[in-house]
């Protein structure tokens, strides 16, 4: 019977002994970012059988196991996920939307201011102070445009860096992965798959999250204890113990956009730009592409239309010393419109692409010029509208086929024929806003004139004609298929990034409340509660002293028999 006591009370002695340490450590990494509370599972031991019944024969310690729920930590995941996308989105939206509707950084004052100008040159034609201030504001408003575009194109570089940095983060979070999933696996091998590695396993679940704040991503656990996890576009970035990386290359018509990869073990990288979901990474492509290439594109429309209109205005007037106006803007449309050659084209014919006279057909799109055997194409990359072109002269001038298609307020010519296949990138307005600068310097060169003096040199005394033409462009609706003003136009632009950006407010807000109520699920499940810690520390403790003291009680019984034996 002692041997029975002494062995019950040693297997007590063991297991609280296990269940204090197991407490002790919980409470140690109450701060610790991910651990998983543990606690000690027991069993008891077989009884052996006497003439009396089964007598029980102590306890056993089966696991140290962690608290943790998978679907609790999947839903954690998802939601980290879709925070991130939009609260991303929404640091990015802000920026523009902050620089295009603010007064002091917008182009609305500059624009009006420009126009007020040009109105005090009319009441005052002759006035060389009125004349000053004029120019004064175009140089105004041509700056504007140019720090706007400049401050987008400072936006544009700080998206690809964090384009690259977060595939880069995302590499470093795979391999880690893919390491953790080795060092488990070897684990659970040496405790023959009936106990886990909680501490690994807790690490894994911690990087796993902090990859789906980068990423969307779907976790398949293996029987092996090793965790797949592939993209949710089916891509994946780690197979049980290999890791598959992201990269970044430029995009085959514009190399500045970059494109997220996917390089396999064997073979090219694959671009899987389009088929991300989710993420920081997601949040920010999308802002490039649905915010700010939009916003630049229309902002170059605007400082395209704006010196294409007032040129066309200021050429047909005179000066104070009867010369016809000169352009007012340095806007020759030839080095405003980029025309790229793509990568693959094996033949060696140029495309020049230039503003034309209308800026109604102005658009916002990118087109692509194909060639093929049937003839050329020019392609709306916004919807793919299609429209057929026909070659005239050497070299080639390119016009619409059909009567009833425009261009976007280009034209374009080709030097040769280019070989079959061969494409062409165009963005109409891309570099306008950049491109704007004042070709007007002295104030007498302002043509506000519309006839000569009867002398035949001067302009006529007075004569404020033109200059009201050029004031009353302020109102004219030629912009975008004659349907907007100038300050209507930009408008447009802030009121459609103010949108978006408004939605990205309320969608971020909603995300961090689903974020928090994830948060505090899996806090619940696995979180350490330190009054609880405490409670299980005193209760351990008693038991550890119970089961010492039937370790003294099964001595006094022992000595107590060896005494009468005696």
């Amino acid at each position: 019977m002692a041997g029975g006591m002494l062995g019950i009370a040693v297997s007590g002695l063991m297991a609280f002994q296990r269940s204090i340490e197991t407490t002790s450590n919980n409470i140690a990494n109450v701060n610790t970012e991910g651990y998983s509370r543990q606690r000690v599972e027991l069993d008891t031991r077989a009884p052996h059988y006497s003439g009396g019944g089964y007598v029980g024969s102590g306890v056993n310690i089966t696991n140290i196991a962690r608290s943790y729920d998978q679907f609790v930590n999947g839903q954690l995941r998802s939601s980290t996920s879709a925070f991130g996308e939009v609260d991303s989105f929404k640091s990015f939206a802000s920026q523009v939307d902050n620089l295009l509707g603010d007064p002091s950084t917008g182009m609305e004052p500059a624009i009006e201011g420009f126009f007020k100008a040009a109105n005090d040159v009319a009441n005052d034609p002759s006035s060389t102070t009125a004349r000053a201030v004029m120019l004064d504001e175009a140089n105004g408003l041509s700056h504007r445009f140019s720090v706007v575009n400049g401050r987008m194109e400072e936006l544009r570089d700080q998206v690809n860096s964090d384009v690259k940095s977060t595939v880069k983060t995302i590499n470093s979070y795979s391999k880690a992965i893919a390491d953790l999933n080795k060092d488990i696996s070897s684990a659970l091998g040496r405790a023959n798959g009936e106990q886990q590695p909680n501490d690994l396993m807790d690490k894994r679940d911690l990087i796993l999250t902090k990859l789906s704040e980068l990423v969307d991503i779907t976790v398949l656990p293996q029987v092996s204890g090793m965790a797949s996890v592939v993209m949710k576009n089916g891509q994946p970035l780690v197979m049980d113990a290999q890791e598959y990386n992201l990269g970044t290359q430029g995009n085959e018509f514009d190399p500045t956009k970059l494109e997220i990869t996917l390089e396999p073990v064997n073979g090219p990288p694959q671009i899987v730009t389009q088929q991300l979901t989710g993420g920081k990474l997601t949040g920010t492509v999308r802002f490039r592409d649905e915010i700010l290439d939009p916003a630049q594109q229309k902002l170059g429309a605007i400082a395209a239309a704006i010196a294409m209109e007032l040129n066309a205005v200021h050429k047909n007037g005179y000066d104070l010393d009867g010369n016809l106006g000169e352009p007012l803007f340095k806007f020759s449309g030839l080095n405003e419109v980029p025309a790229l050659s793509v990568t693959s084209n094996t033949g060696s014919a140029t495309l020049t692409a230039a503003f034309g006279n209308n800026s109604a057909n102005l658009d916002t799109s990118d087109y692509l010029l194909k060639y093929d055997a049937t003839g050329y194409t020019l392609t709306r990359m916004a919807d793919d509208n299609v429209i057929p072109l026909t070659a005239t002269g050497s070299p080639a001038i390119l016009t619409a086929t059909n009567p009833s298609d425009q261009l976007p307020g280009i034209t374009l010519e080709i030097d040769s024929t280019p070989n079959v296949g061969d494409q062409f990138f165009i963005r109409p307005s891309y570099r306008a806003a950049a491109n704007l600068t004042v070709n007007v310097t002295d104030p007498r060169k302002i043509a506000a004139a519309s006839s000569l003096a009867p002398d035949g040199v001067t302009a006529l005394p007075g004569d404020n004609r033109n200059m009201l033409k050029l004031a009353d462009l302020m109102n004219d609706s030629a912009m975008f298929g004659n349907s907007a003003t100038f300050q209507e136009a930009y408008a447009q632009v802030v009121s459609k990034v103010g949108g978006l950006t408004h939605s990205a407010n309320i969608n971020a807000a909603a995300q961090s409340a689903l974020l928090e109520r994830a948060t505090e699920d899996r806090e619940n499940i696995s979180g350490v509660n330190l009054d609880e810690e405490a409670a299980n520390l005193i209760k351990f403790q008693q038991s550890y002293q119970a089961a010492a003291q039937s370790i003294s009680t099964a001595s006094s019984l022992f000595d107590s028999l060896i005494n009468a034996v005696r």
